[in-house]
Order: structure tokens, then C-alpha cells, then sequence
């Protein structure tokens, strides 16, 4: 192994990359290179280089005061530099050096920063790692492999301590020592390793004790909260399954009720529609009048016509008498007087005939409006009826508020007339399709149950309203200060999108004026299919929601989980029954208004009755005065019909009597045929109107029975709307007792019910349910007796435990570790000191012989300095240096009271020829460096370097010595490379190559080389 090649750059005075190429070995036979230049020059730079790239810390030996100074720090010509670094290339083909590698290349670099690093082949690498690496190849930056110009003379002058630090480097122990420091940090470490565990083992091991004994406890009680949970799981799956053999009994019970409700409600509508149609039907009054006057025009015919018989029989009883009996002057006298009576009988009866029909035609209207005043009653009854039945039903619905516990919420909406502009509930003034239900009722969360007033007085009258009744809270928001919000830019681009159905607020359908509320109560939320497609679109950036209810906020927080499509409380869902969230109000003002338009017709039908009876009355006098005169009409007509006959037949011969009475016997005949026609026609007419009468009464009755079985029909639905929101309520209030229910069994067991009815767990009847709850009691109090522990306390025991095991392994491994490395140190140890010994004993044989040699003659000696110290696991090597970036732990030391025989130092004892020297100050500087050179020398042959860099060692030698030196430094070179930086001619004579280096005006050093062997006998001067 060899030294191939040295770059410089920015070390010192090299500013410029400056390389320094080595010859290699020649003749079995390595190189000797002489470095040569004027004072000045900074070729003692180069021997510093090699120093530092060899690790040197200290900037004493490297001759500065800090570690930028070694960088090249400008000139007048040149600027300062930023860096400063050393390669050294080792030609490795022996495998001298530990790597795999044929030549190794070692690096240093610095940075004005104060930034260092290592390199080997390009690799970062430890200090650490490289000294071990030059130690094992017996290199070492502070013994002998560069030697500076101090340091000869500080070879015999140091203490006798110091001198056995060089000599243990010498002799070829570094490794070890380096090995023997590192074991010994680490047994300093294991050490206080050692007692932190064994503190942390004295401080755990009583908490260990006491959470043991509470481990014993917590079991017993374990034992007792696993009897106590199996009770409780009784407990709640018995009460859950009886709870929800009611939940199903009570819907159950719903559905019949909906369906006898839907029967009963089909029946009233048929009713009051078949009250309707009787109702609507057109008046038969006019038939009645058509058919009352063929019957009267039929009498009236008949009577005619018996006036006519009458009179015919009238003439046929009279008999011509000639007697005289009757004259002629009296009968004339009486027809005269009849028919004056005839007329004004006959005026009478007109004028009381046309008084009658007025008030026959009076009452016919009466009777129109009577008729017309019952339908229109009839018509109203049934409409108040329907809206009474569908008041019913919204009262029961908005009940939903109550049960849902909003009961702030129906009390505002049952006094919105009361209080002022009360719009509704949010819930109740928009539509969603089913398919969006779940998402919106999320996303709208407890807004939905917010109120809907006009403006702000509204709301300051509907909160006065709540704090006087004391109803509990609501929220309000007014329609006059509720804004719109904008939707960001942003948000409208992902509408379009795959799964993106839409903005939240455009999925909900209602009136204009509200557009404000949902836009305040949903926002820039976005409706999304799946948590995919949030994902997509990115969790965080903007509110959605899914369609299975899962909400993203803005602030990454997420909430979901399992929710059903219809949870107690209020939701879009309500919207159907409550379109109009005045609905109710608006059926009670309907009903107020039919009831009192039904008042007002009572009362008119009342007065027509009245007034119709009155008229009747007036038409049965009237009927009764004029049938009077009409007898008495019939019969002055009746004895004028005589008087004139017998006039007429007084005056007739008595073949004219016998014509006349034949005529009249054939009237009579016609006018009996007549009236047989009319009585038969008359008795038609009679049971027409019979007949019209018995339809219009069994009309009437039906109407009547249609009544009341409407009333009774209402009334069975009213029932039915009762029974069902009273099971509506008791649902609810299972439902409630479930959740509440569930919420317990989470709160006292953290599961829920469906993993215990999973489980199979078995039920208990009810009755024994009492004693399960008395032994939950029981087990809760052993539970309290036991104490509170803490649930923790096993966990804190396994990890105090498993912190404890851990410390006892860690404590046994670290004995062990211990044990190892001190046995390891001891080991190095004695390898060291039998190496030493055996290295020692040959460097004090060569340096007496090289001492021989350089003063022809005289003795030298080495002499080893023992002492008696404490056994301490403390280091001493001072020679050892670690890199200045690794943290080293300071170990204690313990030392023990074991008294041993050390190596203490070594001391030199060397006397010149002629000459007895007791103290080694004493010889003269040329001898001491002589001295030096003899011990070096004699290192060297012992253990030789790959390389030694001697920087004017043998400046204070003549010529004469410095031939010996020479010729001594050419022996050495058959195993050790030389680079002598030299001012003596014959130092450069024995040169296999030279190197000049100049210093110009820019105050940077500049090299140039000469091979001897390329000039042969000419020597550079």
C-alpha cells in the first residue's frame, strides 16, 4: 500500500486544485518524495493537508485557531474561498486496508458554515469509521505517520505519560484502543443504564404490588359486572321485546283503525254525496202545481157539468100547469131578482177567487223558498260535516309537533291568529321528493323546526307569547331580515357532475317568498349520490350531503352512520299533510262561516214557515167563503134554471114541450156520461197526486234518515280519528320509550339492542322482570361495595407490567451486556499488553542499534514506569479522538477498590558516546534530534506506516548526520513510502521524485514536480 495521489483545494494556500502524484514501489523498494521551496511558500501546507484529511481535530497541531482558518481566506488578486477540501488516494492492492476495494480514496471537505464531512470512494462516512479504518492499516494523524517540526524535540521532552501514548500508538495497538474506548463508553452507558432501570424497577415495583392487589379486585368485580350484565341484557331485551309487542299491537291497532277510517270515511262520502245529488235535484214543485191543477180543472169540469144535470133535471121534474098557479108576471119578477143576486154573487166570488190565488200564488213561492232553504241547510249541514271530519284530521296531524316534542312549535302555530304573521314551520312550507327526503332532512338538521314570521315584531310577539305561556323556546326567522346567500363560483362547477344531483335548496319545491329561507337553511350544500362522490369532489372544500344521510361540513368534519327514512321528530316528510300551514285554521274559518250562513237560513226558513202557515191559513178562510158562495151561487142557479124552464115552458106549445123534454132527457144523458168520464179522470188525477205526495214524503224521510245516519257516521269517524290518534300518541310514546330505552342500554352496556337480540339472549317473562331488576340493584350495590376502580387499572397494570418485564429483561440484558463488554475490555487488554510488550521490547532493540548508528557508538535505552492505582473503568486514552458532531454520554465511574500495577509511562535514557547523560534535557539540540530520529527510525522498523511524512525534521542536522538519516530513511523505505519536506540538498539528493512549490504575488502556493530518473544525474538545486 501507497500513498498514489494528493489533491488540494482551498486548504490554506491552495487555492487552486493542486494535485500531488506519487511514484509507487520500484524494486521491491517504495518511493521517496522531497517537497522543497523557500520560506513561506506553504509547502508545510501539504504535510498539514495530510494531517487533516487524516482526521486531525486539533488546529494547534494543524497550526490555527479556528476551524476557518484553514480555508484559503483571499488575496489581493483572489478572493476568499467557501470551501476548503483534501483528497488522498491509496493505491489498496495488497488488501492492507479493510475495504474491498483496489484504491480507496479519502476525503475531507469544510464549509465556511462550519459544515465538515468525510468521505471514503465518495461516501459520507464517521470520523469513527475512519479512523478504525487507517488504524487497522496502521495509519494513525497523531503518532508517527507525519511527524511536523515541533515534534521531535517534543518527543523526548513530553511527560513520560504523553511518551506512552505515542508508543502505544506505535506500536500498532490503535485499533484496539479505539475498539477498548468505544467498549468502554458503552459500558459507561450500560452502566447508567443499568441504574435508570434499576431506580425505574425500585420506583414501578411498588405500584406493581398495589395495582396487583386492585387487578385481584377489579376480577371479582368483573365477575360480578359479568352477572350484572347479563341481568341488565335481560333486563333491556325483555322490556324491549315487550315494548315492542306493543309498538306492533298500537300499528296494529292503526291500520284497522285506517282501515274501519277509510270505510267509514268512503260511507260519509257516499252519504253526503247521495244528500248532495237529493239536494241538487231540480223542484217538483211545478209538477205538483200541473198535477193539482188537472185534478181542480177536473172538478171544476165536473161540477159544471152536475150545474148543467142540475138544471136539465130541474126541467124535466117541472110540470106545465095550467092552473095558473104560477104566472107569468111573478116568474119574470123572480128571474130578474135571481140573476141580479147570480151576478153579484157571481162578482164576489170572482174577486174572492182572484184574492185566493194571489195567496195561492204567494205560497207556491213560499213554498219554492222553503224548498230551496232546506236543500241549501241540508247542503251545509254536509259541508260542515266534511270540514268537520277534516278539521279533526289536521288537529290530529299537528299534534305530530307535541309528540315530537316541539311543543314551543304547536303552540305558536295554534295562536298564529293571536299573535301575528305566523307563516309556519320550515318542514311545512316545502315539498321533496321522496327520493332526496333523507339527504335534505339532514342537511336542514333542527332548521326544519324553525317558525316562519313575517318580519321581526312577529317574532318579538311570538317569543312574548312563549315566555308568558311558559311553552319552552322556538326559532324564528323573519321573512323581512332573512338574506339570500350567494352561492360561491366554485360550488355551481361541480353541479353537472357524475352523482351530483343538484344544490340542496334547488331540490325543495315552494312559493316564491320562501326562496330566502331555504337558500339561509341549506346554503352552497351540494346533494351527492355516495361517499365516493365526495371523496371526488373533495371532503372539506364544501358542504354535502348524501342520499343515505352522510354530511361532509366545510370543516373536514363528517357525520353518518345508520339513520332511518322517518325518525321521530319533524321532517320534510310532514309537508303532504300540512301543504298550507294555514290549513286548519282556514277549515275552522270555513266551518264558522257555513255555521253561521246555516244559522241565517234556519232563521229565513223559520219566517217562510211562518208566513207560509199564515197564508195557508188566509187560503183555508178564503176556500171556506168561497165554497159558500159557491153553494150559495148553485143554488140560485139551480132555482133560476126552474124559474126560467118554467117560463120557457109556459110559453111552448105542446108539441114544442114534447121536443124540449125530449132534448133535455138526451142532455142529461151526455152530461151523466160526462161526469162518468170526469169522476174516473178526477179519481186519475187524485191518485197522480197521491202518488206524487207518497214520493215527495218518502224523499223527505229519506233525506231525514240520510241525516242521521250521517251524523251517526260522522260521528263513528270522529271516533275512529280519536281511537287513532290516541294510538298515535301511545306509539309515539313506546317509540320514545325505545329510544330513551336504547339510549340507557348504550349508556349503561356501550352496545345496542340488536347485538344482544343477535346473541340470542334469552327473555324472561314479565312478570318475573321485577326480580331482575332487584337483582340488578343488588349486583350495582356489591359493585359499590367492592369500591370504584378504576377501569383502567388493568391496563395500567399490563403496561406497568409489561414496563416492569421489560426493565428486568432490559436490566438482565443490560448485566449481561455488561459482563461482556468487561470481559471484552480485558480481552483488549491483554491483547494490547502483550502486543505492546512484545513491540516494545523490539523498538528498544532498533533504537539502541539506530542510536549506534547515528552516533557511532554510545548507548540508548527505553525504560517502562509502572504504578499502583485503583482498578477505575475510567479511559485514558488520550490518543483516542472522536468526530466533533457525535454525542458521546459521559459515563460514571466506579472505581473499584482493587489496587493494580499500571504502565504509567515511559522515560528515555540516551548517552552520546564519551558522555553520561543522567537527563535527556541535557544533550544538545542536533543530539536530541538525533535522538528523535533514532526512536522514529527505530518505530518504523518495528512497525512500519504505509506511509510517513517527516516535514524538516533534520533541519538542525549537518550535512554528515543528515547522510546518515538519509541513508538510514532509504533502508526504511523497503516498507514505508517517504515525503520529506526538506531544505537540505542532501535530503533532496536521495529523492526518487521532487516537488517545488512557490508562493507569486497573489499569495497562493504553486507546485511543480521532477522525476530523478527522468534527468538523470542532475540534481535539482
Amino acid at each position: 500500500m501507497y500513498l498514489k495521489r494528493l489533491e488540494i483545494q482551498g486548504f490554506k494556500s491552495f487555492a487552486k486544485k493542486t494535485t500531488l502524484d506519487f511514484l509507487g514501489p520500484k524494486d521491491t523498494r517504495q518511493s521517496l518524495t522531497v517537497v522543497v521551496g523557500p520560506n513561506g511558500s506553504g509547502k508545510s501546507n501539504i504535510s498539514d493537508a495530510i494531517r487533516w484529511v487524516m482526521g486531525e481535530q486539533s488546529m494547534k497541531h494543524l497550526r490555527g485557531k479556528k476551524a476557518s482558518d484553514i480555508i484559503f481566506s483571499g488575496s489581493e488578486s483572489k478572493g476568499a474561498m467557501s470551501a476548503a477540501s483534501v483528497f488522498m488516494t491509496l493505491d489498496n492492492a495488497d488488501g492492507r486496508m479493510d475495504i474491498e476495494y483496489d484504491e480507496v480514496v479519502v476525503g475531507r471537505k469544510i464549509y465556511r458554515s462550519g459544515e465538515s464531512e468525510y468521505l471514503i470512494n465518495g461516501h459520507s462516512v464517521r470520523l469513527l469509521d475512519l479512523q478504525l479504518l487507517l488504524a487497522k492499516a496502521q495509519f494513525g494523524q497523531g503518532s508517527y505517520a507525519v511527524i511536523g517540526q515541533g515534534m521531535i524535540d517534543r518527543l523526548l521532552l513530553q511527560s513520560h505519560q504523553e511518551r506512552k501514548n505515542f508508543f502505544d500508538e506505535a506500536s500498532g495497538i490503535k485499533e484496539f484502543q479505539i475498539k477498548r474506548h468505544q467498549a468502554s463508553l458503552r459500558l459507561g452507558r450500560t452502566k447508567e443504564h443499568i441504574e435508570q432501570a434499576e431506580l425505574v424497577l425500585h420506583e414501578i415495583s411498588p405500584r406493581l404490588k398495589s395495582l396487583s392487589r386492585q387487578v385481584k379486585k377489579l376480577e371479582q368485580r368483573q365477575e360480578v359486572e359479568l352477572s350484572l350484565r347479563e341481568a341488565q341484557e335481560q333486563y333491556y331485551i325483555t322490556l324491549w321485546q315487550h315494548h315492542q309487542k306493543q309498538i306492533d299491537g298500537c300499528k296494529e291497532n292503526i291500520r284497522t283503525i285506517n282501515t274501519t277510517l277509510s270505510s267509514g270515511q268512503k260511507k260519509l262520502q257516499t252519504i253526503q254525496q247521495e244528500l248532495a245529488t237529493l239536494a241538487q235535484a231540480q223542484s217538483r214543485q211545478d209538477a205538483f202545481q200541473k198535477l193539482q191543477k188537472t185534478y181542480q180543472d177536473i172538478i171544476q169540469k165536473k161540477n159544471a157539468l152536475e150545474q148543467k144535470r142540475a138544471i136539465l133535471q130541474g126541467r124535466l121534474q117541472t110540470e106545465y100547469s095550467k092552473s095558473g098557479n104560477h104566472q107569468m108576471g111573478w116568474l119574470e119578477t123572480k128571474i130578474a131578482e135571481l140573476q141580479k143576486q147570480q151576478k153579484d154573487i157571481s162578482d164576489t166570488l170572482q174577486k174572492e177567487q182572484k184574492d185566493q190565488q194571489k195567496i195561492k200564488d204567494a205560497i207556491v213561492l213560499l213554498q219554492k223558498k222553503q224548498e230551496e232553504l232546506t236543500i241549501a241547510k241540508t247542503t251545509q249541514r254536509s259541508e260542515i260535516a266534511s270540514l268537520e271530519s277534516k278539521l279533526l284530521q289536521l288537529k290530529s296531524e299537528e299534534s305530530a309537533f307535541h309528540i315530537a316534542g316541539f311543543r314551543a312549535v304547536q303552540a305558536v302555530l295554534e295562536a298564529r291568529h293571536m299573535i301575528g304573521n305566523v307563516h309556519g314551520v320550515v318542514a311545512q312550507l316545502g315539498e321533496v321528493e321522496e327520493k332526496f327526503l333523507l339527504a335534505l332532512d339532514t342537511a336542514a338538521g333542527g332548521r326544519l323546526a324553525s317558525v316562519v314570521v313575517e318580519n321581526e315584531q312577529d317574532a318579538r310577539a311570538s317569543i312574548s307569547y312563549l315566555r308568558e305561556g311558559r311553552f319552552g323556546v322556538a326559532t324564528f326567522l323573519p321573512l323581512s331580515k332573512i338574506k339570500t346567500r350567494e352561492v360561491p363560483y366554485f360550488v355551481e362547477e361541480f353541479l353537472g357532475r357524475s352523482g351530483v344531483h343538484g344544490l340542496a335548496q334547488d331540490l325543495v319545491t315552494c312559493r316564491s317568498q320562501f326562496d330566502s329561507v331555504f337558500s339561509f337553511v341549506f346554503g352552497s350544500t351540494l346533494v351527492v349520490e355516495d361517499f365516493d362522490t365526495a371523496k371526488k369532489i373533495g371532503i372539506g372544500r364544501v358542504r354535502m350531503v348524501t342520499l343515505a344521510g352522510d354530511l361532509f361540513e366545510t370543516t373536514g368534519e363528517i357525520k353518518g352512520g345508520h339513520r332511518q327514512k322517518r325518525q321521530r321528530g319533524i321532517s320534510f316528510a310532514d309537508g303532504d299533510a300540512k301543504m298550507n300551514a294555514h290549513a286548519a285554521d282556514s277549515c275552522e274559518q270555513d266551518i264558522l262561516e257555513k255555521q253561521q250562513t246555516l244559522s241565517v237560513l234556519e232563521i229565513d226558513r223559520e219566517k217562510i214557515i211562518t208566513q207560509l202557515q199564515e197564508k195557508e191559513s188566509t187560503v183555508r178562510v178564503a176556500s171556506h167563503a168561497i165554497a159558500m158562495q159557491e153553494k150559495q151561487q148553485n143554488a140560485i142557479e139551480e132555482e133560476l134554471a126552474k124559474l126560467e124552464q118554467e117560463s120557457a115552458l109556459l110559453t111552448m106549445s105542446p108539441e114544442q114541450y114534447t121536443k124540449a123534454m125530449e132534448d133535455v132527457t138526451q142532455q142529461k144523458e151526455d152530461i151523466d156520461n160526462q161526469i162518468l168520464s170526469s169522476e174516473k179522470e178526477a179519481e186519475i188525477a187524485r191518485k197522480a197526486v197521491d202518488r206524487f205526495n207518497e214520493e215527495e214524503e218518502q224523499k223527505k224521510r229519506r233525506v231525514f234518515a240520510l241525516q242521521d245516519e250521517m251524523q251517526s257516521q260522522q260521528k263513528d269517524v270522529s271516533d275512529a280519528i280519536g281511537k287513532k290518534n290516541e294510538s298515535q300518541v301511545a306509539l309515539a310514546k313506546l317509540e320514545t320509550k325505545q329510544e330513551d330505552l336504547q339510549q340507557e342500554l348504550y349508556q349503561e352496556l356501550r352496545t345496542s339492542i340488536q347485538v344482544i337480540i343477535d346473541r340470542g339472549i334469552a327473555v324472561v317473562g314479565i312478570d318475573t322482570l321485577e326480580d331482575v331488576q332487584k337483582n340488578i340493584h343488588k349486583l350495582k350495590y356489591t359493585l359499590s361495595l367492592i369500591g370504584g376502580i378504576d377501569e383502567e387499572v388493568v391496563q395500567e397494570y399490563e403496561e406497568t407490567k409489561e414496563r416492569h418485564d421489560g426493565f428486568s429483561t432490559q436490566l438482565t440484558d443490560l448485566q449481561k451486556a455488561m459482563n461482556d463488554l468487561e470481559d471484552l475490555i480485558e480481552e483488549l487488554d491483554a491483547i494490547m499488553k502483550k502486543k505492546r510488550d512484545a513491540v516494545f521490547k523490539q523498538i528498544k532493540k532498533e533504537f539502541a542499534r539506530y542510536f549506534t548508528l547515528l552516533f557511532d557508538g554510545g548507548k540508548a535505552d527505553l525504560v517502562e514506569i509502572y504504578g499502583e492505582e485503583e482498578a477505575a473503568e475510567q479511559e485514558t486514552q488520550e490518543g483516542v479522538q472522536v468526530l466533533e458532531e457525535e454525542s458521546v454520554l459521559e459515563h460514571k465511574k466506579k472505581p473499584s477498590k482493587k489496587k493494580r500495577s499500571i504502565l504509567k509511562g515511559v522515560d528515555i535514557s540516551a548517552s552520546p558516546p564519551g558522555k553520561k547523560i543522567k537527563h535527556i534535557q541535557a544533550l544538545s539540540g542536533g543530539e536530541r534530534t538525533l535522538t528523535s530520529i533514532a526512536l522514529m527510525c527505530a518505530i518504523l522498523k518495528t512497525n512500519p506506516s504505509p506511509f510517513v511524512v517527516f516535514d524538516e525534521v533534520e533541519a538542525a542536522l549537518d550535512e554528515a548526520n543528515t547522510v546518515k538519516v538519509v541513508s538510514i530513511l532509504q533502508e526504511l523505505a523497503q516498507e514505508s513510502q517517504f515525503i520529506i519536506i526538506s531544505h537540505n540538498k542532501v535530503t533532496m539528493h536521495g529523492a526518487d521524485a521532487l516537488y517545488g512549490v512557490t508562493m507569486g504575488n497573489d499569495g497562493m502556493s504553486h507546485l511543480f514536480s521532477v522525476k530523478i530518473d527522468e534527468v538523470g544525474e542532475k540534481l535539482v538545486e
